[in-house]
């Protein structure tokens, strides 16, 4: 069997269409981020990053930091005591919110017929922090989050999304990732999902912790439930992304894991 592994798109739809009509696998695997802003425009994007992060910044001070950014505008907007600033980058927060989901919607759309010439092969996605929710997208019957796979007489999983905020892309609508836990607690979303489907491969967008996972200006970022997960089981393959200048192989115990770097530009 065949398998084509590619992660961290950023949209380059043009890339990705020369790769499927140049090559022939049994299975392709495309994992996330698959676009890159969630708008048309530069500017609007811009404008979108600076009002989020200024409702951000007033979440926290007001002690909000468990709500979610959209939550928190809606909320302070039904305030009546909020000065017409607020009142009017709110608005326009919500505005360019909804313009977002369906411009990611349409996004997805290309994607999916880009895809689409594969009849006779396995096309798997899994979202990443630049991505919405994939089952409420055109690439729902591709979407591996949260799902798994038998081919022939490997069993394939997905787990997507990765544990931080990425400004610009709304939280509203993205997957949030619970990969993190204390070594022994086994109270954990991905750990409950791994070993409820018990997968030769795995496939996630935030790498293992320790393995592949080092950014430039910090430590480990990775998963603690993954490694604890991959460390305990018979996993044969992991296959990550997300940290785009920590790629490579490493062959860990007796799992292989992957990180293939970025396939695609970040705008």
């Amino acid at each position: 069997m065949r398998i084509i592994y590619l992660a961290d798109i950023h949209g380059d739809f043009d890339k990705l269409s020369d790769l499927m009509n140049e090559t022939v696998a049994d299975a392709y695997i495309i994992s996330g981020d698959l676009i890159d802003i969630p708008f048309y425009s530069m500017n609007t994007s811009i404008r979108y990053h600076e009002l989020q992060q200024y409702f951000h910044g007033l979440k926290r001070q007001l002690s909000k930091e468990d709500m979610l950014i959209e939550d928190f505008v809606d909320e302070l907007l039904e305030k009546p005591d909020i000065s017409d600033d607020i009142q009017e980058m709110g608005t326009q927060y919500q505005e360019y919110t909804i313009r977002a989901r369906r411009v990611m919607q349409q996004k997805y759309k290309v994607l999916g017929s880009i895809v689409s010439v594969k009849q006779r092969a396995k096309i798997f996605c899994l979202p990443g922090n630049y991505d919405m929710d994939l089952k409420y997208t055109a690439l729902h019957e591709h979407d591996l989050h949260l799902h798994w796979y038998n081919m022939e007489e490997l069993r394939i999983c997905g787990y997507g999304g990765a544990a931080i905020w990425t400004p610009g892309i709304p939280e509203r609508y993205v997957v949030h990732a619970r990969g993190k836990m204390k070594y022994f607690d086994r109270d954990n979303e991905m750990h409950h999902f791994l070993r409820a489907v018990n997968p030769h491969i795995i496939v996630t967008h935030q790498p293992a912790y320790g393995i592949l996972d080092q950014v430039t200006a910090g430590g480990p970022i990775g998963s603690t439930a993954l490694r604890n997960y991959c460390e305990a089981n018979p996993v044969m393959m992991c296959l990550t992304g997300h940290t785009h200048h920590r790629w490579g192989v490493a062959l860990v115990e007796k799992t292989l894991y992957l990180n293939p770097s970025n396939f695609g530009e970040v705008t």
